[in-house]
């Protein structure tokens, strides 16, 4: 293989939305790419590489995440063995609770994630989320399949005048909010660190104890990252503070409800209806979901547009460009580092 003088760079791939900003990366670096597969093979083909094209200064990972988990020592290693020193490794994607942040911090590396790639169609997802619980439309689609009409279907709830619970009000629950204020809803939120009071006045959103949102909203979207902190924020002890007839909507990861009180909370008829996009054990979801009309669930799908795939490509080269030309990328979860 011929000699090459420019700085070298591990990927995972391949690339399926930012391919203008891929080609120009490979002109402008020598890239190695490793094609998706199972974790084990992408392991050892991470070794191969390390071991034969070094030295790597930084890599990136274009999506598909999950499949890769735990994302540890145990198989990101050889990029800080052989002489090589990647500085930096970039991921597509808001999420990193399959990332083992800490085993790539002890190699003086940065770990980063690409923020706003996922925020529009996320946020415009669970706006549809929204509307499908508070109307029924699980409900009315079986309806509509068994030859029902509209006189047979359960009469289902206007968006005006409700309140709204937002737990988790990031970059995602602030546009998610935005968007259904327009339905004239009242909205409340929780965050572990409360807005500034300017903030809140200018998104129009009063904070609220996890107990007091509990109590007080309608509909309760769940829009927070899954970390040992929101892990089953939503459990036995919040449903039974809740409303009679509270819609549930998660978007966001699914350890952050427990299903079994969920379950409990839907027999109880406690909530009415849910919207779930998430779930505790993915890919697989409770029969209970599945064969419920009362609950409306798709696959882990709301960030997956080709503008988010796109996006969340275009911002990981730039993070893995910024660290190289400026010794910083854009947006590092650790660091800063020397």
């Amino acid at each position: 293989m011929a000699k090459t003088s420019k700085r070298k760079l591990l990927g995972v791939g391949p690339a399926a939305g930012a391919l203008d900003e891929f080609k120009q990366l490979c002109e402008d670096y020598d890239v190695h790419m490793i094609n998706r597969g199972p974790r084990d093979k992408v392991k050892s083909e991470i070794k191969r590489l390390c071991e034969t094209e070094g030295p790597f200064e930084a890599a990136f990972l274009f999506f598909a995440n999950g499949s890769y988990a735990p994302m540890d020592e145990d198989l990101l290693g050889p990029l800080w063995q052989n002489g090589n020193k990647v500085g930096c490794f970039a991921q597509c994607g808001t999420g990193y609770d399959n990332v083992r942040v800490n085993d790539i911090s002890a190699h003086g590396c940065y770990f980063t994630n690409t923020p706003d790639a996922v925020t529009l169609a996320t946020a415009d997802f669970t706006v549809l989320l929204f509307l499908s619980v508070l109307r029924g439309l699980t409900m009315a689609e079986r309806a509509a399949n068994l030859g029902k009409n509209h006189a047979e279907v359960e009469l289902t709830v206007d968006p005006a005048g409700l309140t709204l619970g937002v737990i988790g009000l990031g970059r995602i629950g602030k546009d998610f909010v935005k968007k259904c204020q327009a339905f004239g809803v009242n909205a409340i939120y929780h965050t572990r660190t409360r807005l500034p009071q300017e903030e809140e006045a200018r998104l129009e959103v009063t904070y609220a104890t996890r107990e007091e949102l509990c109590k007080t909203a309608d509909v309760i979207a769940v829009l927070t990252p899954h970390t040992s902190e929101t892990y089953h924020i939503l459990d036995y002890e919040q449903f039974a503070l809740m409303k009679d007839g509270v819609f549930i909507i998660n978007s966001s990861r699914g350890p952050t409800i427990n299903e079994e009180a969920l379950i409990d909370a839907l027999k109880r008829d406690k909530v009415k209806r849910a919207a779930l996009d998430v779930f505790e054990n993915e890919p697989v979801i409770p029969d209970y979901f599945k064969n419920n009309p009362r609950v409306t669930i798709t696959p882990h799908v709301a960030a997956y547009t080709e503008g988010t795939i796109y996006r969340g490509e275009r911002d990981a080269m730039a993070n893995v460009r910024a660290f190289l030309e400026q010794g910083c990328p854009n947006t590092p979860v650790n660091g800063p580092f020397q």
